[in-house]
């Protein structure tokens, strides 16, 4: 089994500083949720490349079948839906050190419907989910890593459905602003108030509000 991966060294010093710098993050996040051992973290770094997305360019689409797995660097990125008439429902944010994938389509297998787009100049390092998910008969704490990531992403998703049922606007822009430090003051303010639930004139008044006190 190690010999299929005695060139991977040698792929790693190929990498470019920046790659190596952002590898090297991706690998102590992804051991805070599971160990990993070296032969483990090789076999996922051979799968990395590093891409760059200009604000507003997508990552995924809504009707294709997307394959790939990021890592957020650098930068920030948006998951909304589009109805018929072109009004969009951000979903989430990802931010620096988060994942990012269209769960559904990608573990189903089955056409998406869900938009990713940059927003803001973000950086990427990406691989194909479905290459990774082969790695998980030999690298057991691969797919213990994943089965993770999702069983948090998911209590995320859920914490979030019921903050919109049980908690005022105001509410949730504060736990919005504990989630996502830092990122209202990079993007429009009208995503972070289809993010809320709200309009952007009621997000305008809940700010207004919120720096009197």
């Amino acid at each position: 089994m190690l010999a299929a991966f005695e060139g991977l060294p040698h792929f790693a010093s190929m990498m470019s500083p920046e790659q190596s710098i952002h590898a090297a993050r991706l690998r102590q996040v992804m051991e805070n949720v599971q160990p990993l051992a070296d032969e483990a973290w090789q076999a996922v770094e051979s799968l990395l490349r590093l891409r760059r997305f200009r604000k507003g360019e997508a990552f995924v689409e809504a009707g294709t079948r997307p394959r790939q797995l990021g890592f957020v660097c650098e930068g920030a990125f948006r998951s909304f839906y589009r109805t018929e008439e072109g009004v969009e429902y951000n979903k989430t944010f990802f931010t620096p050190d988060t994942f990012m994938v269209a769960l559904s389509s990608v573990v189903l297998d089955k056409v998406n419907h869900i938009h990713i787009a940059a927003l803001v100049d973000s950086t990427v390092l990406e691989l194909d989910y479905v290459e990774f998910r082969g790695l998980f008969d030999r690298f057991h704490e691969l797919e213990r890593l994943t089965r993770k990531v999702i069983e948090f992403e998911w209590t995320k998703k859920e914490t979030r459905e019921l903050r919109l049922v049980l908690h005022d606007a105001t509410d949730r822009y504060r736990f919005f602003q504990e989630e996502h430090p830092g990122l209202e003051q990079r993007i429009p303010q009208y995503h972070i108030a289809s993010y809320l639930g709200v309009t952007p004139i009621q997000l305008s008044r809940i700010r207004a509000k919120g720096s009197r006190r």
